[in-house]
């Protein structure tokens, strides 16, 4: 039987763009055994996903982001949730020159499972790095 995930970071931010920062850096604090070019990954990924949220969601101040992050069986999963349906941009390519919309091609690249998805009026973000690459 796999271990359940353990959950190490469950935050709710306000949408503003401290809660960029923030994210960023609780994740780096609480995610184990990854080694530090894995560990700047995730902290990279995290900054995307919940830029793209305080950017794009349609978020009042009474709105919140979520973020949650979860170790367990060789991987570390981190989530980002927000009340809203938040646009991603198409996949940039890498010969694109562009200042924005590099999201969606950094988790390609840099996460070995992601995925979004919209259910019960939330979008989810999550994606996963193995601990061991």
């Amino acid at each position: 039987m796999v271990p359940p995930l353990q959950t190490l970071l469950d935050l709710e931010f306000s949408p503003r763009n401290a809660a960029v920062r923030t994210a960023r850096d609780a994740t780096s604090v609480v995610v184990p055994a990854l080694s530090q070019e894995r560990r700047d990954d995730v902290r990279l990924l995290v900054s995307e996903i919940v830029t793209n949220s305080v950017q794009h969601g349609e978020l009042g101040s009474q709105r919140w982001i979520r973020l949650r992050v979860e170790s367990g069986d060789g991987k570390v999963r981190v989530e980002v949730r927000n009340p809203a349906a938040v646009a991603f941009e198409h996949l940039a390519r890498s010969n694109e020159i562009r200042e924005s919309g590099w999201g969606l091609y950094l988790l390609e690249n840099l996460a070995d499972r992601w995925g979004i998805s919209n259910e019960a009026g939330e979008t989810c973000v999550w994606f996963e790095v193995d601990q061991e690459r």
